[in-house]
């Protein structure tokens, strides 16, 4: 499958991704929320609670991608590239070297993001205090906004990777001791220790009996804990990346759409069934972007005569790669779930993605 998240938008040249885990969170969340507001009395019945709950899931969703286009903003204040957002079912994440300019940059790039959460939370709580007795739907909304986002900030300042807390607690170690390795050792190291604090205190509130929170607790927990490990693992890695290329760890490339093939026969050849996935196009031998289901249905409707080229997806907005691009510095940009085109002078050559790169780097220590 090429291709596991769908491109929402491109704000200011950061393209921003949702992955597919999203719907099923949006979906929990706003049925969540419209139970907690039906029940308010005066509330204005279930329509009206489904509104705000909806309105509730917009703000929350709007919250967590603030969280990180202020990291984005941060590496670009810092010269970094900024290579995309993707939105996930933990939060998300910024593609960005974040370290590439040492330790100070790498810890305001990190704390921006929780700083974020907490003047967001603050405003929310104004909002809240402020529609009280006016609207108290309205201000149960705010006040939950607020509520998760101060939880935000506060989680993600915890000391162990991958938190922000955990990049924090890197940085700092690195800029006293001047040994990167041995501060994302003591940095991932941590985030074990929380992961297992976040799965003992789950087991803590499964006595109490609060099943749900307890469930939510463990799931973070397990998911810290894993990322901690993960991080760690990748200190030999980082190094045997920074001696391949893209050509020795990717795969062969995807399956290509002619340009000049109809958005009908495109659908059915390739889109029906695989909506999630992203289809290179390619005309006179290039490729000249993606092609989507989203992209050839809207373009099609009218006339699913059309030509694919009509449809695809600019090739500026396409994660690629060149086959001697460095391992490194393509992982910056992959994140933990990407995939690239790989591409030669334009030709399309094969296909790279972020566990394939980990394999790589693996089988070579």
């Amino acid at each position: 499958m090429f291709g596991r998240s769908w491109r929402i938008a491109t704000i200011r040249g950061i393209p921003v991704n949702v992955d597919s885990s999203w719907i099923w969170i949006a979906v929990l969340l706003t049925y969540s929320l419209w139970a907690q507001f039906d029940a308010i009395d005066g509330g204005g019945g279930p329509g009206s609670a489904l509104v705000f709950a909806v309105f509730g899931a917009v703000l929350f969703f709007g919250s967590v991608f603030l969280h990180e286009f202020a990291h984005a903003v941060a590496a670009r204040a810092n010269g970094l590239k900024v290579f995309g957002i993707t939105l996930v079912v933990f939060g998300g994440f910024t593609s960005t070297q974040s370290d590439e300019k040492g330790p100070g940059p790498s810890f305001v790039i990190s704390a921006v993001g929780p700083g974020t959460s907490l003047a967001l939370g603050a405003v929310f709580w104004a909002l809240s205090r402020s529609t009280a007795g006016v609207d108290d739907v309205l201000s149960a909304t705010f006040g939950y906004v607020g509520w998760v986002n101060l939880i935000m900030a506060g989680f993600n300042v915890l000391p162990g990777l991958p938190l922000d807390g955990g990049r924090m607690l890197e940085a700092t170690v690195w800029r006293v001791t001047g040994d990167r390795q041995r501060a994302t050792r003591i940095a991932a190291r941590a985030g074990m220790v929380v992961g297992g604090l976040l799965v003992a205190i789950s087991l803590f509130e499964l006595t109490r009996r609060e099943s749900f929170g307890a469930l939510w607790l463990a799931i973070i927990g397990m998911f810290v804990f894993q990322g901690a490990r993960a991080s760690e693992q990748q200190i030999g890695i980082r190094d045997r990346l920074a001696r391949g290329t893209v050509a020795d760890a990717m795969g062969p490339p995807p399956s290509a759409v002619p340009a000049d093939m109809t958005l009908s026969e495109a659908l059915d050849r390739y889109l029906r069934g695989r909506e999630s996935e992203g289809f290179p196009v390619v005309e006179d031998g290039r490729v000249i972007g993606m092609l989507s289901f989203a992209s050839a249905r809207e373009v099609g409707k009218d006339d699913p005569l059309r030509p694919v080229r009509d449809a695809v997806v600019p090739l500026s907005q396409v994660l690629t790669a060149e086959v001697d691009e460095p391992l490194e510095r393509l992982a910056g940009r992959l994140g933990p779930a990407g995939t690239a085109l790989v591409l030669r002078d334009g030709e399309l050559v094969g296909a790279i993605s972020s566990s394939g790169v980990v394999r790589w780097a693996t089988s070579r220590g």
